[in-house]
C-alpha cells in the first residue's frame, strides 16, 4: 500500500516528463502535442535502455523499487480510464454531427466490430505461421484494443491539417462513440476469456456478461440522473464541474463494489451528461450559459490532454519492465510489429468499407463511396490512449507471452499511426482531393464531348 509521499512523488515525475517533453518539443520540432510526447518519450526510453545496459545511467534504488511495486494496471485501468471516457462521451456535441448521424453511428459500431474481427483473425493467422501460441479469442481482444480512434488525436491533429469541417466531424463523431462500443466488446470477450478454463455452461456465462453491461448501463443512468439535478440546478459553475467529476467516480466505485463494468458506466454518464446539456442549450435554459459551457468543455480536455499525455509516457515506461523479456527476441518483436501496422491498416478499411455499405447518403454523394474516400478514412484513424489503457489492463489476464506480444503490437500501432499518419494525413487528403478532382474534370469534359458528338 503507498502512502501519499510516494504516489505524489510518481505523480511528480510523470508531470514532469510531460512538462519537459512538451516544452522541448514546443522550442525545437514544434510537432503536435500528442506526436511529441511520443517521438521524445520514444527517445527518452531507447537513452535510458542504452545508458543502463552501458551503466552510464544511475536511477536511485528508492525510486526503482517503487516503480517496480507500483501497480500500474490499477492506476490506469481503473483510475485513468473511466476520467477519459467520460471526459471523451461528456464532450460529445450531438447538434454537429446531426447530418452525418447514421454514418457516424455506423463506423464506430459496425466498424469498431468489423476492424475487431479481421485484426483478430489476422493476428491468429500470423501467430500460427510463426508459431506463436496464441488463441483466436486472446487475439480478438487485441483487435478490439486497437479498433478504436483517438478523439484527442482526431481533435487536435486533423484540425491542423486544413480539413473541411464536415470531414473533420465525422472523423470527431467517430472517435467519439466508438471508445464506448470498443470497451464494451474488450469487457466482453475478457469475461469470456476469464471464464474460459472454467466449467460453466454458455447460459450462465452469456447471463452473467448481460448483468455485467445492464448493470453498468443502469449504475451509470441512476447516478448521472440524480447528479445531473444538482448540475442543473446550480447556480455555481464550478459546483456543476465538481458534479461531474463525482458522477464518474461515484459511478465507477459502485460498479467496482457490485461486479459490473466500471468504463462502461463512465461511457453511459458521459453520454447522459453530454445529451443533457445539448437538451438544455436548445431551449436556452438558465441552467447552461455560455460561460459554463466553455468552462465544462475546456475542463474536461484538459483532463483529457494530460492524462493521454502521461499515459504515451507510460507505455514507454511500462516497455521497460516487459515481464521476462527475454521472451521476445528483436527478429520476434520487429514481425510482430511491422504486421500489426499492416494489420490494422487492412482491419481499419474494411470497417470503414463495410460501414459505408449502411449508408445511402453519404456527405457528398455517391462519391464518397469511392476508394479514395475509404483510403483517406483509413489513413485518418489514429490510435492513442485508450488502447494503451485497455492493453495495460490486461496484464493480469493474459499469460505472459502473450501480453508481451500484444504490447509490443499496441505499441507499435500507436506510434505509426501518431507520428506517419498524424504527420501525413493533411497531405493525403489534398492529394486524394485533387486525385478526384482532376477525375470529376476529366468526366466533365468526357461527357461534354458524348453530348456534342450525339449533338452532331
Amino acid at each position: 500500500m503507498y502512502n501519499f509521499d510516494q504516489l505524489l512523488i510518481l505523480f511528480s515525475a510523470l508531470l514532469f516528463l510531460v512538462v519537459l517533453f512538451s516544452f522541448i518539443n514546443e522550442k525545437t520540432l514544434k510537432l503536435p502535442y500528442e506526436i511529441g510526447l511520443v517521438v521524445f518519450g520514444f527517445i527518452f526510453v531507447a537513452i535510458y535502455i542504452v545508458g543502463r545496459n552501458l551503466n552510464i545511467i544511475y536511477i536511485p534504488a528508492e525510486f526503482s523499487e517503487l516503480y517496480r511495486e507500483f501497480d500500474f494496471t490499477d492506476f490506469l485501468f481503473k483510475g485513468i480510464l473511466c476520467f477519459m471516457l467520460f471526459s471523451g462521451a461528456s464532450r460529445i456535441k450531438f447538434g454537429d454531427f446531426k447530418a452525418d448521424k447514421f454514418m457516424i453511428g455506423s463506423m464506430a459500431v459496425v466498424g469498431t466490430l468489423v476492424s475487431t474481427v479481421v485484426y483478430g483473425l489476422l493476428f491468429f493467422g500470423l501467430g500460427y505461421l510463426i508459431h506463436v501460441n496464441i488463441s483466436l479469442l486472446e487475439a480478438c481482444i487485441l483487435g478490439a484494443i486497437v479498433a478504436p480512434t483517438d478523439p484527442i488525436s482526431a481533435m487536435s491533429i486533423l484540425a491542423k491539417a486544413g480539413l473541411p469541417k464536415r470531414i473533420g466531424l465525422i472523423i470527431e463523431g467517430e472517435a467519439l462513440f466508438n471508445d464506448g462500443v470498443a470497451v464494451a466488446i474488450f469487457a466482453t470477450l475478457l469475461s469470456a476469456l476469464k471464464l474460459s478454463s472454467d466449467s460453466v455452461s454458455v447460459l450462465s456465462f452469456l447471463g452473467g456478461l448481460t448483468s455485467e453491461i445492464l448493470g453498468a448501463v443502469t449504475v451509470g443512468f441512476a447516478i448521472s440522473f440524480l447528479l445531473f439535478e444538482v448540475f442543473k440546478r446550480s447556480n455555481d459553475n464550478f459546483i456543476k464541474i465538481f458534479t461531474s467529476i463525482l458522477t464518474v467516480m461515484l459511478a465507477y466505485l459502485v460498479c467496482e463494489y457490485l461486479g459490473f463494468s466500471g468504463p462502461i458506466a463512465a461511457v453511459i454518464c458521459g453520454l447522459y451528461y453530454a445529451s443533457g446539456i445539448a437538451r438544455h442549450d436548445e431551449k436556452n435554459s438558465a441552467c447552461i450559459s455560455e460561460e459554463l459551457l466553455n468552462l465544462f468543455y475546456s475542463f474536461w480536455s484538459v483532463v483529457d490532454n494530460l492524462l493521454n499525455g502521461m499515459l504515451f509516457l507510460l507505455v514507454g515506461v511500462l516497455f521497460l519492465n516487459i515481464k521476462n523479456i527475454n521472451t521476445l527476441s528483436v527478429g520476434m518483436m520487429i514481425i510482430i510489429g511491422i504486421g500489426s501496422v499492416v494489420f490494422n491498416t487492412i482491419a481499419r478499411m474494411s470497417g470503414v468499407w463495410v460501414s459505408l455499405l449502411f449508408n445511402k447518403n453519404p456527405p457528398e454523394g455517391k462519391g464518397m463511396k469511392n476508394p479514395r474516400f475509404i483510403t483517406f478514412m483509413t489513413w485518418a484513424g489514429l490510435k492513442g490512449g485508450l488502447c494503451l489503457a485497455l492493453i495495460m489492463g490486461t496484464s493480469n489476464s493474459l499469460a505472459t507471452p502473450t501480453y508481451n506480444l500484444s504490447l509490443v503490437a499496441t505499441y507499435a500501432i500507436v506510434l505509426f499511426t501518431t507520428v506517419v499518419q498524424g504527420l501525413t494525413v493533411g497531405k493525403g487528403y489534398i492529394m486524394l482531393s485533387k486525385k478526384s478532382s482532376d477525375y470529376n474534370a476529366g468526366q466533365r469534359q468526357k461527357n461534354v464531348k458524348i453530348a456534342g458528338n450525339t449533338a452532331k
